[in-house]
């Protein structure tokens, strides 16, 4: 079981160390030899794609209220995190990581796909794209097919239609992969899903236990914010 794709979640990070979704969160992720990263984007005012989680800017710029939307990107560079970290571009986030580890870009809504697609390679090898707004997901199965996609997803399916999902929500959002929280996960539901041609990775997980129990039911890879301590402990 201890084959699982570790998956840094928003890099890795901790308090008192590197914040989420920012350079030194990535290059410690590659430190600890992490599988992946997972990070989130959304677009500037001009268009640049940002690696940030939240739509706003307060929680991690205290007293800053505005929408990272409204925002120039050059604006957004230049503020100070939470910690005196920095927000880096997605462009950014590529050039540290394209080629050294798998990239999985969230995308924060749909608005985000097209400035994304603009920094990416044609076929960047590595990258997958996900979204829980399967719109958007079908969407990138149209402007760029050669990049995988995977549709997230944090409830389950109405009683009439669970003896087909998680099947049928891959088929209709054109997934190659389904990204679940890890309550929505059973054995049943991971079969089907392979047999989709669909790897299941799962989000959050920090606990070891939890991820042994993942792998037992057939999970290819887990989200966690902490990829070299979530492996010390599985294999410890």
């Amino acid at each position: 079981m201890a084959d699982l794709i570790l998956w840094a979640h928003r890099g890795s990070h901790r308090p008192g160390g590197p914040l989420e979704n920012t350079l030194p969160a990535f290059e410690r992720a590659l430190a600890e030899a992490a599988d992946g990263v997972e990070l989130d984007v959304h677009p500037s005012r001009d268009g640049v794609p940002m690696v940030f989680h939240d739509e706003t800017l307060e929680r991690l710029v205290p007293g800053d209220t505005r929408a990272l939307a409204a925002v120039d990107a050059a604006e957004l560079r230049a503020l100070e995190l939470r910690g005196g970290f920095r927000m880096p571009t997605l462009a950014e986030v590529l050039d540290l990581l394209l080629g050294r580890l798998r990239i999985n870009i969230e995308i924060k809504d749909a608005a985000a796909l097209g400035p994304v697609l603009a920094v990416l390679p044609a076929a960047p090898d590595g990258v997958l794209l996900s979204s829980f707004d399967h719109d958007a997901v079908r969407a990138a199965a149209d402007r760029a097919p050669r990049v995988p996609r995977a549709a997230l997803t944090e409830s389950g399916p109405r009683a009439r239609d669970a003896a087909a999902w998680p099947a049928s929500l891959l088929r209709a959002a054109r997934a190659d992969a389904w990204h679940p929280h890890h309550g929505l996960v059973d054995r049943a539901r991971v079969e089907r899903a392979h047999a989709c041609g669909c790897a299941v990775n799962v989000w959050t997980v920090n606990d070891a236990g939890l991820a042994d129990r993942l792998a037992a039911l057939g999970v290819d890879g887990v989200f966690t914010d902490h990829p070299a301590d979530l492996r010390n402990n599985r294999l410890g």
